[in-house]
């Protein structure tokens, strides 16, 4: 049988070898910990190359399935898989939720009979299942495990979830998906086929709301690094720092929604120096725009104020 050592170094450099918008792993993260976000991450890619990647879709649900019953036979004792004889390690260390990581298959699942989604809501109930598991395990991992927190980082992770998908509309065309809601394009005036032609008001008006809700996510939880200490604070600052500047990038006036913007190493660095110095700064929002206060309260529904007009993310280090 592998051996655990081998195990985790394979996730590592499976963690490593792929891009990704948003730091995984990263060297922001403590280096204990490091190694056990990398195998809940090589879990997460490898399910996720079996429902994206995988051409026939009674196929992709058969590898989900058996990566389901990996999942749950490494609970009872190990399995000779570099994943799996590494997360059983992680399962016991941390004590993690296992149905958190059967979740992110639950989500795969969706994704290849589920390829259309009539409202906000419905993208919500999608992302508690692809996003909000990553999160949380984050912060359980990190000894947070207050509901409190956990629902702040429910929210950020469903605003990186949407920011993710209005910069991948073209390549998820491609696929036969649309997760722009479709009572959005309706209200807008667009549809099925006019939403990949060209830019103009309709677009731009989609853009905006698009837009409002996932900064009212994004608002919701922009307090969760404050509520952090030491290294785990500053990388959750900076995710969420990138998370809007992603989202601005995908929505700005004049863009084709057929281009994905991509952030640079650029990007990071100076996110990292704006954040670490103080000068990071919620985009100001309107507090009375309802799209905007619809995404906010989807995890905290009654209206505080106070709360919503906060325009700063302060980092505890």
């Amino acid at each position: 049988m592998i051996t655990l050592e081998e195990s985790y170094r394979q996730c590592m450099v499976l963690t490593r070898s792929h891009y990704e918008n948003f730091p995984v792993a990263s060297v922001l993260l403590p280096a204990k910990t490091r190694p056990a976000i990398a195998v809940i991450y090589a879990f997460a890619r490898c399910a996720d190359d079996f429902g994206d990647e995988e051409p026939d879709t009674v196929r992709s649900l058969e590898l989900l399935s058996g990566w389901r019953d990996l999942l749950y036979a490494s609970v009872k004792g190990p399995v000779d898989h570099f994943v799996f004889r590494a997360l059983r390690d992680v399962i016991e260390r941390f004590e993690i939720p296992v149905q958190w990581l059967d979740n992110l298959i639950m989500a795969f699942e969706r994704d290849r009979t589920i390829v259309r989604h009539p409202t906000f809501s419905d993208l919500m109930t999608y992302s508690r299942l692809s996003a909000n598991p990553v999160g949380r395990l984050l912060l359980w991992i990190h000894g947070y495990r207050d509901e409190g927190r956990l629902a702040m980082s429910d929210a950020i992770c469903s605003a990186l979830q949407l920011a993710n998908f209005w910069q991948d509309i073209g390549i998820d065309r491609e696929k036969g998906r649309i997760y722009v809601p479709l009572s959005e394009l309706s209200a807008c005036g667009l549809d099925e086929i006019s939403l990949y032609e060209g830019v103009d008001e309709r677009h731009e008006a989609l853009k905006r709301r698009l837009r409002a809700y996932t900064m009212g996510l994004f608002m919701a939880g922009r307090e969760l690094p404050a509520r952090l200490s030491g290294r785990l604070s500053l990388e959750i600052a900076l995710v969420l720092a990138g998370g809007v500047r992603i989202l601005e990038a995908g929505t700005r006036p004049g863009r084709s929604l057929l281009d994905r913007p991509v952030l640079r190493k650029t990007d990071w660095a100076l996110d990292l120096v704006r954040v670490v110095s103080g000068i990071w700064r919620f985009p100001q929002q309107d507090p009375q725009d309802g799209i905007f206060q619809e995404g906010f309260r989807v995890f905290f529904p009654v209206k505080d104020q106070d709360r919503s007009e906060k325009t700063s993310s302060m980092i505890r280090l």
